[in-house]
């Protein structure tokens, strides 16, 4: 991670928040799943729904719920929703 993005986050708040960045949740995706065909797939489909969301286009994803930060205009995910959205998977 560079030294913006850290900073980025920082200033975010978001390790207190229990909010997750598209980085956060695609770190956490490969190290929930074993198998890396899986990883693979799960990743792509989050980029796809991660690249609907910010061009302001609905998705397919309904389960994985996210908000924009208010100053940054960052897309953020609830950790919670993140797993229930992996457990679906």
């Amino acid at each position: 991670m560079g030294i913006r993005t850290a900073l980025r986050k920082e200033l975010m708040n978001v390790d207190k928040t229990d909010l997750m960045t598209a980085d956060d949740v695609r770190h956490y995706v490969n190290e929930s799943l074993t198998q890396a065909k899986d990883k693979l797939s799960v990743i792509s489909r989050f980029n796809e729904h991660h690249s609907q969301v910010q061009a302001g286009l609905p998705s397919q994803e309904r389960h994985l719920r996210h908000q924009q930060h208010r100053l940054f205009k960052d897309i953020l995910y609830p950790k919670a929703s993140v797993e229930n959205w992996l457990s679906r998977c």
